[in-house]
């Protein structure tokens, strides 16, 4: 407060001093008018500046009574349209109601002011008389309509509300819980943790670390996400994007801190299964900036499709190994060819674990991506070169999935392959381009060559997949499967084969 000398003074007395000089300037040293320069007038707010507001006025003459938009208002006086085939003057009494939206601002009467053409429209201004018009309550009244469910921002987003659906909802919040709780403990636990046990290379404190967080958070998870795959799929088709919308309003935030999953879901090579993605599936199993961000995303690599494409890379390692031992002796070389070959991790382990090879090796990797050529090659060239010097011959082909699907003569000039296989392809192709690929693969083999095609079925994964990852696929089921390499290859002997978690499931063709 001011002190009593300055108030007798008629001056502000500064509440602190900066530099030797008052804060603050006191009211005689400011600049303002000079005596009758300026007049005060209320300020008037077009119609369009009380958006979403909508006001009109209701005139009442001796003769009708018209129902006019309104151009703009101040505490004094309003404007609006007036219709071209109604007279009206300067000076003339008007009742009026002056309503914006369902509120009435004004009843009563007022006088013509001016009567103004603007270019197509006549625009009536009248003067309120000693009524003063609330317009700060206008302002505030748009500021409340501009908020809420109604209006188009962010917050008023209710795409996830939806009636029922219990069961998926509960589940769904149980595992938010679960991984707010979790998020919090970990954190603390890692303040006491060595940098190099949660970010270093494998270890024995690591993989103890690893086998702890996945027996007490990792299998609670993989159980929540099975539970909640299982509540969507008794859900109404209808309500499936509103429970999309709460899945991801719960959960989205912390999915999103595992590397591979954000992977997934944001696409930078424009799909979601990209190379880098495998890479984490295949043995990036705890990648993370923190010790939850790693915790959570290996859980979810315990998922069954996760674990399936594990499985399905260590099937192909098999056959692939059964063709090298059928070609124990032979002169010929042994040919594989890879579709959609991705990191080519199943090879990378067959070179490394094969002592010496009995044949031959001629492998054509194809794929539509050249950073997943380029990777496989840092990966794949080195073996064959320090290894198997002049026996283990790769190619690399770059070559687009459009071409693969029409040129049934793409792999023609290789010779026939004793081994063709593809594992993740055919997720993504519809019936008729499925058999047509496959009919094609199988002219790529050679007498007694072997096709191997994957295609996942239903699993416990497709909830978090398809809501949460914009990971989807086109699930058959074996008899779907099977019935692709029969009408591919009428003449071949066609029988399914199993990787460990039968989510994804491979069919062979053999013959003669």
């Amino acid at each position: 407060m001011p002190g009593e000398a300055g108030e007798r003074a008629g001056r502000s007395v500064p509440l602190h001093v900066v530099g030797g000089a008052p804060a603050f300037r006191s009211y005689e040293d400011l600049d303002g008018a000079q005596g009758r320069g300026v007049y005060f007038r209320p300020h008037r707010y077009a119609a369009a500046d009380l958006a979403p507001l909508r006001g009109v006025v209701e005139v009442t003459t001796d003769v009708a009574i018209h129902v006019c938009p309104l151009r703009d208002v101040s505490q004094n006086g309003v404007a609006f349209a007036w219709p071209a085939d109604a007279a009206i003057r300067k000076g003339q009494m008007l009742r009026l109601v002056v309503r914006l939206d369902e509120h009435e601002a004004f009843r009563g009467e007022a006088k013509v002011s001016a009567v103004r053409h603007q270019q197509q429209d006549i625009v009536v201004g009248a003067a309120l008389g000693s009524f003063l018009l609330d317009t700060d309550e206008l302002l505030h009244l748009r500021s409340v309509r501009s908020w809420g469910p109604g209006a188009s921002t962010p917050s008023a987003d209710r795409s996830w509300l939806t009636s029922g659906h219990e069961t998926f909802k509960a589940l769904v919040a149980d595992l938010r819980l679960l991984l707010e709780q979790e998020q919090e403990r970990l954190h603390q636990f890692e303040q006491s943790l060595p940098w190099h046990v949660v970010q270093g290379h494998p270890s024995a404190p690591r993989s103890a670390l690893i086998a702890r967080l996945h027996e007490e958070f990792g299998v609670d998870v993989v159980r929540l996400a099975a539970d909640i795959d299982a509540a969507l799929r008794r859900a109404d088709s209808a309500a499936l994007p509103s429970l999309q919308s709460y899945s991801v309003r719960h959960l989205q935030g912390f999915l999103m801190q595992a590397p591979w999953m954000h992977r997934a879901r944001h696409k930078p090579f424009g799909y979601p299964g990209d190379y880098e993605v495998m890479n984490f599936v295949y043995h990036k199993d705890f990648e993370g900036p923190t010790l939850f961000a790693r915790a959570l995303g290996h859980a979810f690599l315990q998922t069954p499709p996760a674990r399936a494409v594990v499985c399905r890379k260590d099937l192909v390692k098999r056959e692939l190994r059964a063709a090298l031992d059928r070609a124990v002796g032979s002169a010929r070389p042994v040919r594989f060819l890879s579709i959609a070959s991705g990191p080519a991790r199943e090879l990378q382990e067959l070179l490394a674990d094969v002592e010496d090879l009995p044949a031959p090796l001629e492998i054509v990797l194809f794929d539509q991506d050249k950073g997943a050529l380029a990777h496989a090659y840092r990966r794949l060239q080195p073996i064959a070169e320090s290894r198997f010097q002049g026996r283990a011959r790769i190619v690399f082909l770059n070559e687009s999935i459009k071409r693969l699907l029409r040129d049934d003569r793409l792999f023609a000039e290789f010779g026939g392959f004793d081994v063709v296989y593809s594992c993740g392809l055919f997720d993504y192709l519809q019936e008729h381009t499925a058999v047509r690929l496959a009919r094609s693969l199988s002219a790529a083999a050679g007498p007694g060559g072997r096709v191997y095609v994957a295609n996942m079925v239903e699993h416990p994964g497709r909830w978090f997949m398809e809501q949460h990852l914009d990971w989807e696929l086109i699930y058959r089921t074996r008899d779907e499967l099977l019935e692709i390499g029969r009408r591919a290859r009428p003449d071949a002997s066609v029988r399914l084969l199993e990787e460990e978690t039968g989510v994804n499931p491979f069919i062979e063709m053999v013959w003669s």
